[in-house]
């Protein structure tokens, strides 16, 4: 039996139909470049707004230099409770690694409106030591 509903070929590259299609959310596109200054990360996250992405680098012991993309879920509940009394659950986008010779001190997140996606910028530099600060996600 053929089907009548005929999906452009764009669409279904765009959609992670078959993850959304049951109420469930569509898993991020990464896209990594090296440049002269430094490492460029775009990330594309449909379905989440840019006030809800957190940003952390967390720089350890035994050279474990992560980037860690995440956001906060609301749980869901049958009492109205205000936002700030409202539990929430954390969700990882992706952790990244953070290679060697990257500026921790100065990895920088942009959100583009029209794009609708995240630009993180990873300087080169020689950070060294145990390190730990949230990224703040600027809009332009």
């Amino acid at each position: 039996m053929e089907s009548k509903l005929k999906i452009p070929q764009e669409m279904l590259m765009n959609i992670d139909f078959i993850n959304t299609i049951n109420g469930g959310m569509s898993e991020p596109a990464i896209k990594l470049d090296r440049g002269s200054d430094g490492f460029e990360v775009v990330v594309k996250v449909p379905g989440i707004e840019v006030e809800d992405l957190q940003l952390e680098v967390v720089k350890g012991k035994k050279n474990t230099n992560n980037l860690k993309l995440f956001h906060l879920l609301p749980i869901f509940s049958q009492e109205n409770l205000s936002d700030e009394e409202q539990w929430r659950t954390v969700r990882f986008i992706n952790t990244f690694v953070i290679p060697d010779g990257v500026d921790v001190e100065n990895i920088t997140a942009k959100y583009d409106d029209t794009l609708r996606h995240l630009v993180l910028f990873l300087p080169y530099g020689d950070e060294q030591g145990d390190y730990h600060r949230k990224v703040n996600i600027e809009r332009w």
